[in-house]
């Protein structure tokens, strides 16, 4: 066995066991990706099939953000503020680069709430809207800054953001927001225009993060068996004075 013990050998040792531990991670990662995706599918589903609520029962004056009401139907009447009409930027669909608009509505109790109208590709233009609606969509929390990424501008002319940041627009607006924004579903009086186009639900498939799961494992079991016939095989080799070694059989009985 000292062959296995060559510096070589122990570099070996070590690149496949970090490889099978880090595949077996991915796999798990995976796994969780999958039960992410399962418990949205289901509070989408739960959320969406709930009578339609109207916004100041669900989120009245001071209260916060509460993640359990996403993508809870509501509704909310008052008027369109156009001043305040902003752009989040990066935005795509069925491969089609574009924005969405942001228009916020003026409620009853002098609070905004963000309205995302949906996508407008960008190489169309749309209108800001005008006057009093009743607007219908799924409550959506507050989009935050990942670790890379790009930091949205303070300076109160900003109209282009990386994100639906609620605090950072309602701040640049000098108004108080509901701590959640509508995805809009519906409104009344309806728009004549193609775009915004309403943003459609989360497919309520599970994925591919199952299969890419059980990939990862036998990724891991790959590179495990690979280094037990490597072993093996430099177990059977003779030496440079042509001995070859045994392989361990267990515990002498003399």
């Amino acid at each position: 066995m000292r062959r296995l013990a060559t510096p070589r050998w122990l570099l070996v040792h070590v690149l496949v066991a970090g490889l099978a531990v880090l595949m077996v991670n991915l796999g798990f990662w995976q796994l969780d990706r999958l039960e992410t995706k399962r418990e949205v599918n289901a509070a989408v589903a739960a959320r969406g099939a709930a009578p339609v609520a109207d916004l100041a029962t669900v989120l009245a004056p001071g209260a916060g953000p509460d993640e359990s009401l996403e993508w809870r139907r509501v509704t909310a009447a008052g008027t369109w503020v156009p001043d305040g009409a902003v752009t989040v930027l990066n935005r795509s669909a069925d491969g089609v680069a574009g924005t969405h608009s942001i228009v916020p509505v003026l409620l009853g109790d002098d609070r905004i709430l963000l309205v995302n109208r949906g996508f407008v590709p960008l190489t169309e233009t749309v209108s800001t809207p005008r006057g009093a609606v009743t607007v219908a969509g799924y409550l959506r929390p507050s989009e935050r800054r990942g670790p890379l990424g790009v930091v949205d501008s303070s300076d109160t002319t900003t109209t282009e953001f990386q994100r639906l940041d609620i605090s950072l627009i309602a701040r640049l607006l000098g108004a108080d927001a509901v701590p959640m924004w509508m995805q809009l579903a519906d409104q009344s009086p309806r728009t004549m225009s193609d775009w915004p186009a309403a943003i459609p639900l989360p497919e309520p498939d599970e994925g591919p993060h199952l299969s890419y799961a059980f990939q990862w494992f036998f990724f891991s079991l790959v590179a495990v068996a690979g280094w037990l016939v490597a072993v093996r095989r430099s177990l059977r080799a003779p030496d440079a004075t042509g001995t070859v070694e045994r392989e361990p059989t267990g515990p002498s009985t003399d």
